[in-house]
């Protein structure tokens, strides 16, 4: 395809994400993408990138996880897998306009069975009003290893709801 690729690594669980986005002579998105090691996203950026094709760029920032879904009439128990190739295109998205990667320092290593880190579980604790961690798990795939990150993501919890108060 093309171009400087954005590499997002570690966005779901042992995925290394080359995400290629550049705007052809008539302002219009071309896409594509890349995965080393764990292959799991390739579902989810496949949709994403046939969806994005030949969209302008405000189309693509006006696509939201729900929006995402709804084109593929897909229930919300896939949201969660659709969350990384949304932030592979957010990534993308911002490259093209100069801008530092919106995950790029995304903190600590939480969870080193599946490679989520602090930043994005807060994230997402605030984006979709997440309050238990059922919920975390369910959203970031966090805490469903080994499970020694039980207690860091209790403490995230708690932060984060004596935060909202």
């Amino acid at each position: 395809m093309g171009g400087t690729p954005v590499v997002l690594e570690g966005r779901m669980e042992d995925a290394e994400i080359h995400f290629y986005i550049r705007k052809d002579p008539g302002d219009r998105l071309r896409v594509g993408y890349e995965l080393v090691r764990d292959r799991s996203p390739v579902a989810p950026l496949s949709l994403l990138t046939s969806l994005v094709q030949g969209k302008t760029i405000a189309e693509a920032e006006a696509l939201t996880l729900e929006s995402f879904a709804e084109a593929y009439d897909l229930d919300e128990e896939f949201y969660p897998n659709l969350l990384v190739a949304l932030e592979a295109l957010q990534a993308g998205l911002a490259t093209l306009r100069g801008e530092p990667l919106p995950c790029a320092n995304d903190g600590t290593l939480i969870c080193h069975c599946l490679h989520v880190r602090e930043g994005r579980i807060r994230r997402l604790i605030r984006e979709r009003n997440l309050e238990t961690l059922d919920d975390v798990r369910f959203w970031t795939r966090a805490c469903s290893g080994c499970r020694s990150c039980r207690t860091d993501l209790e403490e995230i919890l708690a932060s984060e709801a004596s935060a909202k108060e």
